[in-house]
C-alpha cells in the first residue's frame, strides 16, 4: 500500500512548488521557482591554458586530364613536382608538405564534412566557437567545398542540416530570444513575442515576393525542394531549447557589407547600394559587425534561402582563369544560442545569464591573383589588389603570432590593418577552434600559387590558439525534466479522455513513495550504549508504521484501478459503437468529397474559358490600344501642321503690322507738320490783335490815373473780362472796407487795416493749406497769433480773429480769402466772433497786357467785343505771357 500524494510530506524550499494539474501551462512564478544561479556568459574558460595547433586540411581539386604538378603520397602528404615550363624544373627538387589530413581527388563532400564539419558542429550545439576558412588561388575549388551542389551539398549545406536534425524537437518558438543589436541576446515576454510573429506575418502579406511557401523557394535561386539532406545527427541536451540565427556579410575591397540588408539609393551614382558596416568590440572584448541582419530560422529550407538571397548581391564577376570568380571575401555566421527549461520542463527561464551561445563562422576567402594571368584591369584589377592586400595581412598575423609563440615574445600583432583579421582576432586569441582548408588545382600553370599556399599551410600549422573549454551551468535543476514534464502530459490527457477529474492533481517531479530518511548511525563506540540503540528501535517503529500506511494506500489504488479498468471497457464498447457510426460518416463526407471534387473540375473547365475571353479581350485591347497609338500620331502630326501655319500667320500679321505702323508714322509726321503751320498762322493773328490792344490801353492810361487820384470812380479788376462780356451789370462788393485798386509800383500804396495795434489770433487751418508766399499783398498782422486748429481757450485773449483760407478759381487761378472780425465777450461770459471784412487775394493771367496799370473794363468794351469775335472765330487762346497779382479790396 502507498499513500496518496496528497500525504507525502511537502519539502521545504522553493523547488517544492507544486501546481495543479488542470492547465497544462505552468505560471510563470512556478516557472522559476528556483533562483538559478548568476553565471557569466562567456562559453570559454583560460584556467586550463591546453594549446591545440590549427587543424590545417589539403583538399585536391579534380584534374582536367593535364599532367599533374601535385601527388597524394599519403593520408596526410603531398608532394608539388616542378613542371618543365618552370624555371624550378632544372633543380630537380620536390617540396612535400604535410597535413591533418589530405582529401584527393576521389574524396567527396560527405566525407570532407564527417571530417572537418562535423566536430564544429558539435562543438556548436555544446556552446563553442568555431572558425573555418578556405584557402588557395582562383579556381581550386574553395566556393565548391563550402557550397557544393544540390545534389551534393558543402560544408555550410550540411552543416546546416545536422545542427536542424539535432535540434528540430527543442527549438523555441519564434522571438523568444531577440538580438539586442550588441552582440547579445534579450529574452522576450510571451506577449512581446506574439507581437513580433504577428508583425512578420503582416510584413509578409504586404511583400508576398519574400514570404517562404512550404516546399519551394522563393529567392530566384535553385529549388531547394530537390537538394539531398544530410540525415546525421549530434547529442543535444533535452533540458534545453534552442534558436538559431543566421547572418551573412561579404568584405569587398576592405569595406564590410551586410548581403542580408536592403539596398539604399546612392545619392552619387543614383543606384541601389548596400550601406557599408563597422566593426565594433562588446562587452567581453569579441568582434562583431555592428548594426548586421541576424534572421532567426526554424529549418535548414529558411536557412538557404536566406544564404540565397544574400547571394544575389555578393560582388562576383569573370575573369581569365574563372568565369564566376569571388571579389570578396563572404562570411556565413550561424549563432546558436541555448537557454534552459524551468524547474518544471515547460518553458524556458527568463533570466538572460543562462543564455549560452556558441557561433560558426565560415568564411569562403577569395582567390589570390597575378595580374599577369588574369589579365584584370580597371575595377577588376582594384579589387585583386585589395584580395592580395587582406590575404596578405592574413599571412603577417599569422607570422607574428608564431614569432611570438616561439620566442615568448610580445609583439604587436596587425589584425586592424585588414577586415578580415580583425574580425576574427577574438579566434586567434583563444576564443574557439579555428580549421582552414587548403584548395589545391593541380594544373602546370598554378605550380608558383601552389608552392605560397603551401607555405603558408605550413606556417599556419605551427600556430598555436588556446583550447576553449564550454562551461556548464549549474543550475541546481532536475535533470530530464523534460521528458518527464512530457510524460506527465499524457497522463493527464489520457484522464481527461476518460472523464477523470485533473484539476485537483498536481505535478510533483520529486519522488512518490519513500519509507522514512536515512537510517541513523549504527556504530557502537561502547557495548552498553542504550541511546543508539533506543534511536534505532524508534526509526525502525516509524518505518514499519509508515510502511504500513503505504500497503493501505497501495491496497486502495489497486482497487481503483480495478474499477477504472471496468469503467474503461465499458467505454470501449460504446466507442466501438461510436466509431461505427463515424465511419459510415466518413462514407458519406468521401461521397460528398467527390462530388465537389467534380464540380471543382467544372469550376476549372469554366475558368479555363473565362481565361481564354480574357485572353481575346487582352488581345483586343492590344489592337485598340495600336489603333489609338495611331490616331494619337495623326493628331500629334496636325497638331504640329496647325502650329506651323499658325506661325507662318503669325510672321504675316506682324510684318503688316510693321507696314501699318509706318504708314501711320508717315502720315501722323504730316499732319503734325500742317498743324504747326496752321498754328503759326494763328500765332500771327494773335500778335496782331496783341499790338492793337496794347495801343487802345496807352490812350487810355491819362484818363484812369485821374479817376484814382480823385477818387471819383472805384474800380475792381477782372481778369477774366466778365464786366466786358456783361455791360449792364454792376460790380459785386466783395468787402466792406473801401474799394481799392492794385498798383504794382505805385508808392502811394496805403496798407491793410490788418495792421493796427490790436492783438489778432490767425486761423490758418491744416486742410485749405496755408496763404502762398508768393502773393503780393500779404497780411501783415504785427501782434498776432497762429492756430491750425481753433480751441475756446484761443479766443480768450485776442481782440481780432482772421481765418484764412486757400481756394482754386474757376479758370484755375488760385484765391485766397482772409475772413477779419472782431472778438467780443457775451453776457454769459463767453466770446463771440462778429466778421465784418472780407479780403481777397487773387492771383490772375491778364491778357496782352504789357504795362502793369490799372484799368477798368467799362473803358474797354470795344477790346471785349473784338475778342468776343475772335473767340467765334476759333481762334486759340494765347498762352499766358506773364503773370501778375491784383487785389480786389
Amino acid at each position: 500500500m502507498k499513500p496518496s500524494r496528497a500525504k507525502t510530506p511537502s519539502r521545504t524550499g522553493p523547488a517544492a512548488l507544486r501546481t495543479p494539474l488542470g492547465p497544462v501551462r505552468t505560471p510563470l512564478s512556478a516557472r522559476t521557482g528556483r533562483t538559478p544561479a548568476p553565471t557569466p556568459r562567456r562559453q570559454v574558460s583560460r584556467e586550463d591554458k591546453v594549446r591545440d595547433p590549427v587543424e590545417v586540411f589539403c583538399r585536391v581539386r579534380p584534374g582536367e586530364g593535364e599532367t599533374s604538378c601535385l601527388n597524394v603520397l599519403t593520408d596526410t602528404t603531398v608532394q608539388l613536382v616542378p613542371p618543365a615550363s618552370n624555371r624550378a624544373y632544372n633543380t630537380g627538387k620536390e617540396t612535400q608538405c604535410s597535413f591533418k589530413h589530405v582529401f584527393d581527388e576521389e574524396s567527396t563532400q560527405g566525407g570532407v564534412f564527417d571530417r572537418v564539419g562535423m566536430p564544429l558542429v558539435t562543438d556548436l550545439l555544446q556552446g563553442k566557437n568555431g572558425l573555418l576558412f578556405t584557402y588557395g588561388v582562383t579556381g581550386s575549388g574553395k566556393t565548391h567545398t563550402m557550397q557544393g551542389t544540390s545534389k551534393d551539398g558543402g560544408i555550410m549545406t550540411r552543416a546546416i542540416d545536422v545542427i536542424f536534425n539535432s535540434v528540430s524537437e527543442l527549438q523555441t518558438r519564434k522571438f523568444q530570444l531577440k538580438p539586442d543589436k550588441l552582440n547579445g541576446f534579450e529574452i522576450l515576454s510571451d506577449c512581446d513575442a506574439a507581437l513580433e510573429r504577428q508583425q512578420e506575418l503582416v510584413n509578409n502579406i504586404k511583400t508576398p515576393g519574400r514570404r517562404t511557401r512550404a516546399g519551394g523557394n522563393t529567392s530566384g535561386e535553385s529549388n531547394l525542394s530537390n537538394r539531398e539532406v544530410d540525415t546525421q545527427k549530434v547529442t543535444a541536451d533535452e533540458d534545453m531549447q534552442y534558436a538559431v540565427f543566421v547572418s551573412y556579410v561579404e568584405i569587398y575591397n576592405n569595406y564590410t557589407y551586410d548581403l542580408l540588408d536592403q539596398p539604399k539609393m546612392d545619392m552619387v551614382t543614383g543606384r541601389q547600394k548596400l550601406a557599408s558596416k563597422i566593426l565594433r568590440e562588446d562587452s567581453y572584448r569579441d568582434m562583431y559587425v555592428h548594426g548586421v541582419t541576424e534572421v532567426e530560422v526554424k529549418s535548414s529550407v529558411e536557412a538557404l534561402e536566406a544564404f540565397n538571397r544574400g547571394q544575389k548581391q555578393r560582388s562576383v564577376s569573370a575573369t581569365i582563369l574563372n568565369l564566376q570568380s569571388s571579389r570578396s571575401h563572404s562570411i556565413f555566421n550561424m549563432r546558436v544560442v541555448a537557454v534552459p527549461l524551468d524547474p518544471l520542463g515547460e518553458d524556458i527561464l527568463s533570466d538572460p545569464s543562462s543564455l549560452m551561445v556558441g557561433q560558426l563562422a565560415l568564411v569562403d576567402l577569395a582567390g589570390s591573383e597575378r595580374t599577369n594571368r588574369t589579365g584584370n584591369t580597371g575595377q577588376r584589377l582594384q579589387e585583386a589588389s585589395k584580395i592580395n592586400q587582406s590575404l596578405m595581412t592574413l599571412r603577417s598575423c599569422i607570422e607574428v603570432l608564431r614569432d611570438n609563440q616561439a620566442s615568448g615574445g610580445n609583439k604587436a600583432v596587425p589584425y586592424r590593418d585588414s577586415r578580415v583579421t580583425h574580425l576574427f582576432r577574438n579566434y586567434f586569441e583563444g576564443e574557439g577552434m579555428v580549421k582552414m582548408v587548403v584548395c589545391v588545382n593541380p594544373r602546370p600553370a598554378d605550380y608558383d600559387e601552389n608552392m605560397n599556399v603551401m607555405q603558408f599551410a605550413e606556417l599556419t600549422q605551427e600556430v598555436q590558439i588556446e583550447r576553449a573549454v564550454g562551461v556548464r551551468f549549474d543550475l541546481g535543476l532536475t535533470p530530464g525534466r523534460r521528458r518527464a514534464n512530457q510524460v506527465y502530459k499524457e497522463a493527464v490527457r489520457r484522464l481527461e479522455e476518460q472523464g477523470e477529474e485533473v484539476e485537483h492533481l498536481v505535478m510533483d517531479l520529486a519522488p512518490v513513495y519513500s519509507l522514512g530518511p536515512a537510517w541513523p548511525p549504527l556504530e557502537l563506540t561502547q557495548f552498553d550504549s542504550e541511546e543508539i540503540i533506543e534511536r534505532l528501535r524508534a526509526f525502525l517503529v516509524k518505518r514499519i508504521s509508515t510502511r504500513k500506511t503505504l500497503l493501505d494506500d497501495q491496497e486502495n489504488k489497486h482497487s481503483k484501478f480495478r474499477e477504472l479498468l471496468s469503467k474503461q471497457e465499458t467505454e470501449m464498447v460504446l466507442l466501438r459503437a461510436e466509431n461505427k457510426q463515424m465511419k459510415a460518416q466518413l462514407e458519406g463526407e468521401r461521397k460528398r468529397v467527390t462530388g465537389l471534387e467534380q464540380r471543382l473540375v467544372s469550376a476549372e473547365t469554366a475558368n479555363r474559358s473565362l481565361n481564354n475571353r480574357v485572353a481575346a479581350y487582352n488581345d483586343m485591347k492590344h489592337v485598340l490600344e495600336n489603333e489609338l497609338d495611331e490616331k494619337e500620331l495623326a493628331l500629334n502630326a496636325e497638331q504640329r501642321d496647325k502650329l506651323k501655319a499658325r506661325q507662318k500667320y503669325k510672321a504675316k500679321i506682324q510684318t503688316e503690322r510693321e507696314k501699318v505702323a509706318t504708314e501711320l508714322d508717315r502720315k501722323f509726321t504730316d499732319r503734325e507738320r500742317e498743324i504747326k503751320h496752321k498754328h503759326g498762322k494763328h500765332l500771327a493773328k494773335l500778335n496782331a490783335l496783341k499790338n492793337l490792344i496794347n495801343e487802345d490801353l496807352t490812350s487810355a492810361t491819362d484818363n484812369d490815373d485821374e479817376n484814382v487820384e480823385n477818387g471819383a470812380v472805384r474800380t475792381v479788376s477782372d481778369p477774366n473780362l466778365t464786366a466786358l462780356v456783361h455791360p449792364g451789370r454792376a460790380s459785386r462788393r466783395l468787402s466792406s472796407s473801401p474799394r481799392r485798386s492794385i498798383a504794382v509800383s505805385n508808392p502811394r500804396h496805403r496798407r491793410s487795416k490788418s495792421t493796427d495795434a490790436d492783438r489778432w489770433l490767425d486761423h490758418r487751418p491744416a486742410v485749405g493749406g496755408p496763404v502762398p508766399s508768393n502773393t503780393l499783398l500779404q497780411p501783415v498782422l504785427r501782434n498776432r497769433r497762429s492756430v491750425t486748429k481753433l480751441d475756446v481757450a484761443d479766443l480768450d485773449t485776442p481782440s481780432k480773429y482772421v481765418l484764412t483760407t486757400a481756394t482754386q478759381g474757376g479758370g484755375g487761378e488760385l484765391e485766397t480769402r482772409l475772413f477779419k472780425g472782431d472778438v467780443i465777450p457775451t453776457v454769459s461770459g463767453g466770446r463771440q466772433v462778429v466778421f465784418d471784412d472780407v479780403e481777397v487775394l487773387t492771383q490772375e493771367s491778364p491778357t496782352g497786357l504789357d504795362n502793369g496799370r490799372k484799368r477798368s473794363y467799362e473803358e474797354f468794351r470795344g477790346i471785349g467785343e473784338r475778342i468776343a469775335d475772335l473767340a467765334a472765330m476759333g481762334m486759340d487762346t494765347p498762352a499766358r505771357a506773364k503773370q501778375g497779382k491784383r487785389s480786389r479790396v
